[in-house]
């Protein structure tokens, strides 16, 4: 038996092209089969810009499989990890991740469980070429987490879902994020109107880089928009969220700036065809809009048909009709987290 050749004893070379004729989906499939199937999927001919996500895993098998990615000739990692079913003994992050760091671009990360022991610097610290960083529930992760982490020199995009006041006190990102950070996107945190001096003074230090800002949840202030709108940036995209009781004059900065934007999304509840008509008056490069409230009667009144009259629906259409470069358009409805477009 040893002397048998089986598809597995084949050379890798061999494999892999085989596994060229393969559905990506097959390959996946293909990668639970044995390990050295596994090491074949993980080349760069196969992977391209796909995620890995680490889950389920205790540390032994982590080390494992981080080994596998270790041999791999790709040049670049994306990688999701999940802390909550990885267990305490995280020794891999102190030891294999500490050769594989080095080529990951893309870290997602899930912070499900009480993450107070250096863990979140010691992942970081090491992933010099990080590209794109998202954490997740960061609202789990204690104070001094942060203060831990060196400035990401690499880092152009970061995404912060629910981070508390705890955790990102006045000059904290400041401290993380480099010069060139090109887009930030912040979820699911109140109170935030405590840390403006912190995010303003980040984005005064990238404005030159930035051209993508987005709040979700956000308890955002006119002060807060006003000090944005005043800096000199080239924004291409821009989202904002308002909560039920913020009311539309939060915006009203936004119609003063000359951002460039081809990408425009807001939420709210009292926005009017008034606020549709500013926009579609001062962003002509716009490829993208969006602009939905949480109830049909907030629909009627943003696009002018709340009433009898018919005149102002007419207008908005002329408005819209106006931005030559449109590609798609929602005007509509949010319910339950989801967006029902009625226009």
């Amino acid at each position: 038996m040893d002397n048998e050749k089986t598809f597995d004893n084949l050379p890798v070379e061999m494999i892999s092209h085989i596994f060229t004729f393969l559905k990506w989906e097959d390959i996946k499939v293909a990668s639970s089969v044995c390990w050295s199937w596994y090491n074949v999927t993980i080349q760069p001919r196969f992977l391209k810009n796909e995620v890995i996500c680490l889950r389920g895993m205790k540390n032994d098998k982590m080390i494992d499989v981080l080994k596998i990615y270790t041999k791999s000739l790709r040049p670049f990692f994306a990688f999701c990890i999940v802390f909550d079913a990885i267990g305490p003994n995280r020794e891999w992050v102190y030891t294999v991740w500490s050769f594989l760091g080095g080529k990951v671009v893309y870290l997602e990360v899930f912070v499900p469980v009480k993450c107070n022991d250096g863990i979140l610097p010691a992942l970081l610290n090491v992933t010099k070429q990080l590209k794109v960083l998202k954490i997740n529930n960061l609202e789990l992760s204690s104070k001094e987490e942060l203060y831990k982490v060196n400035r990401l020199q690499s880092l152009e995009e970061l995404v912060l879902y629910k981070p508390e006041l705890h955790n990102i006190d006045k000059k904290k990102l400041l401290g993380i994020i480099p010069k060139q950070l090109r887009k930030f996107c912040l979820i699911d945190m109140q109170n935030s109107n405590f840390i403006i001096e912190d995010l303003t003074e980040v984005f005064k230090l990238c404005s030159s880089h930035l051209v993508s800002l987005e709040f979700f949840g956000v308890d955002v202030t006119l002060a807060f928009m006003e000090s944005i709108a005043s800096l000199n940036m080239k924004l291409k995209k821009f989202a904002l969220s308002l909560d039920y009781d913020q009311g539309p004059e939060v915006i009203l900065p936004l119609f003063k700036t000359q951002w460039p934007l081809v990408d425009l999304q807001l939420r709210g509840e009292r926005l009017t065809y008034e606020h549709l008509f500013a926009i579609t008056n001062n962003f002509k490069d716009l490829q993208n809009l969006s602009v939905t409230g949480k109830s049909v009667s907030s629909f009627e009144v943003l696009v002018g048909i709340a009433g009898s009259s018919f005149n102002s629906l007419t207008k908005v259409t002329k408005s819209i009709n106006s931005l030559k470069k449109l590609r798609t358009l929602c005007i509509g409805v949010e319910r339950s987290g989801a967006y029902k477009p009625l226009y």
